[in-house]
């Protein structure tokens, strides 16, 4: 999965929020800059950091050490920046956190992801329209621990809040087929398949997931 898929979105998305004009401004710009060069970005989001003490420059520059594969470093600077928010500008801690959690991901740290992407789920707790995607997540890191029972409950919970996802669909898919459940992993398999015909990885699934029910084995994924 690519920085920009994990990382970029979501911050242009939301990355004005509780901040002046000026602010969420300068932030895209800072931001547009790292696919471009990562280096730059940094150096340019340091740069407003030191003159303004400005979050969306530290910010910047933590997404930017992501971006030049110094994946723990921006991790780390993330879960930082979640912790020094105000508890009530709770829409940043989440989003922070979530970044630092998708950070961890990069770097295959599964545990520390469920940390900080657990972080981020209790900071929205109350705001059902923001779980799903944090679900997803924080399943994707129970996976990379080969925790499948866990993975499948936050799949589970995401789809009930969002039941049209063929993503969470095939990553559930994968989970109980791991778990031996090769019915309801080709179900899955085959919903994700239907909501999504073009998606090379959910034909895949479903490709696995009958197979797997044909030799009462789960297909280990490369």
């Amino acid at each position: 999965m690519s920085i920009a898929a994990l990382i970029l979105p979501f911050a242009l998305l939301q990355g004005a929020a509780a901040v002046s004009t000026a602010a969420a401004e300068r932030f895209q710009q800072c931001v547009a800059i790292i696919e471009e060069s990562p280096e730059r970005a940094y150096e340019e989001g340091m740069a407003w950091a030191s003159e303004a003490q400005a979050l969306g420059g530290y910010r910047c520059a933590a997404m930017a050490l992501v971006a030049q594969n110094r994946h723990e470093e921006g991790a780390r600077r993330l879960e930082s920046l979640a912790a020094s928010v105000s508890l009530e500008r709770t829409a940043m801690r989440a989003e922070l956190y979530s970044q630092a959690g998708n950070a961890w991901l990069l770097a295959r740290e599964p545990a520390q992801a469920v940390s900080a992407l657990t972080r981020a789920i209790v900071t929205v707790e109350s705001d059902p329209a923001q779980l799903p995607d944090l679900l997803i997540d924080r399943a994707r890191a129970y996976a990379m621990e080969r925790d499948w029972r866990h993975s499948e409950e936050d799949l589970s919970r995401s789809l009930d809040l969002r039941a049209q996802d063929a993503l969470a669909l095939r990553l559930r898919a994968a989970a109980r087929m791991h778990q031996n459940s090769f019915d309801l992993a080709e179900a899955d398999a085959q919903a994700a398949v239907t909501l999504a015909p073009a998606d090379v990885e959910a034909l895949l699934m479903l490709g696995h997931a009958r197979e797997a029910k044909r030799t009462g084995q789960p297909v280990l994924e490369q």
